[in-house]
């Protein structure tokens, strides 16, 4: 169909439910860019939080996802649809040197990158170590990163669970971390910024 635009219509799906069902709040809103380049990192707690992020933001989100998962019946359809990124897990492998291109090529396109740096969920809120992931890309194309908390989700859709509960969600989102040279550097701020707005605080 000439027009249709499949994120555009998960998106505003998602931001009803989310909204109405689990009243999600949004939080430091004038922290948000109106435009990219731009990376976006968030802690990771619930099978829910990409489905959160993207109903949160307006703009179109570029997602990394594991490799192995494109060949899953309907999430394969849905993660090509929406052009996620496969990365390499122990079950699948891909190009590494591919995954950093498309990415990087995002970036290049003024695009927006969802990263979550854990790289993987976790039950405590307290964020100790993430992957360096964001902190290379932001760093090689110079490119700013927007830290964001989810809360929430964690008590709504545990892990381990796939059975909903009722409760609110809400969006902290932090200020613009600049790009530094050193990637180690950066990827400090990140953690000190995203375990401030794990804990509630808006800055």
């Amino acid at each position: 169909m000439k027009g249709f635009n499949f994120y555009n219509l998960v998106r505003s799906t998602l931001r009803v439910l989310f909204r109405y069902v689990w009243k999600m709040q949004i939080i430091g809103i004038e922290n948000i860019p109106a435009n990219g380049p731009l990376i976006i990192v968030a802690n990771h707690s619930s099978l829910l939080d990409g489905l959160v992020i993207v109903a949160a933001f307006n703009f179109r989100l570029t997602f990394f996802s594991a490799a192995y998962l494109f060949d899953v019946l309907g999430v394969g359809f849905v993660l090509k649809k929406i052009k996620a990124i496969p990365v390499s897990t122990y079950r699948k492998t891909v190009s590494s040197r591919k995954t950093v291109k498309d990415a990087l090529d995002v970036l290049k396109n003024n695009g927006i990158l969802m990263i979550f740096p854990e790289g993987g969920l976790y039950k405590t809120d307290e964020i100790v170590n993430i992957k360096s992931g964001a902190s290379f890309f932001s760093v090689k194309a110079k490119v700013p990163v927007l830290p964001v908390a989810i809360i929430g989700t964690k008590n709504i859709l545990p892990k381990g669970s796939f059975i909903p509960r009722i409760g609110k969600i809400i969006i902290n989102v932090g200020c613009i971390i600049y790009p530094v040279d050193d990637i180690e550097s950066m990827t400090c701020s990140i953690v000190d910024s995203l375990n401030k707005l794990v804990k509630g605080d808006v800055k």
